[in-house]
C-alpha cells in the first residue's frame, strides 16, 4: 500500500468513526461497518459526501459496495476517479 492509499484509508477510518461515534481504533480497514457497528445509510452517505468533496469526485449516483468496509469505500473512490493525495 502506498502512502497515499494509507492516507485515504486513515481519512475514511477517522470519518466513519466520527459518524458512528466510536473510537477510531475500532474501525479496521476490513471490518463490516453495517454488521459490526450498525452503520446506517444516512451515516454512510455523509461519509461519502465528505470523501467526495475531499477528492473532488461525484459519488451521487455511485452504488455502494455490498459490504461496506473502509477498504471497499476507498476502492469505490478510486473507481470514481479520486486521485490519491499524499
Amino acid at each position: 500500500m502506498t502512502n497515499a492509499e494509507d492516507n485515504m484509508i486513515n481519512y475514511l477510518r477517522e470519518t466513519y468513526a466520527t459518524a458512528l461515534e466510536i473510537p477510531e481504533e475500532m474501525v479496521s480497514p476490513d471490518i463490516d461497518l453495517e454488521a459490526e457497528f450498525g452503520l446506517d445509510s444516512l451515516q454512510h452517505r455523509l461519509v461519502l459526501t465528505k470523501a467526495g468533496e475531499r477528492w473532488a469526485v461525484d459519488l451521487g449516483r455511485v452504488e455502494s459496495p455490498a459490504t461496506i468496509t473502509v477498504r471497499s469505500v476507498a476502492q469505490l473512490l478510486k473507481d470514481a476517479g479520486a486521485t490519491e493525495q499524499g
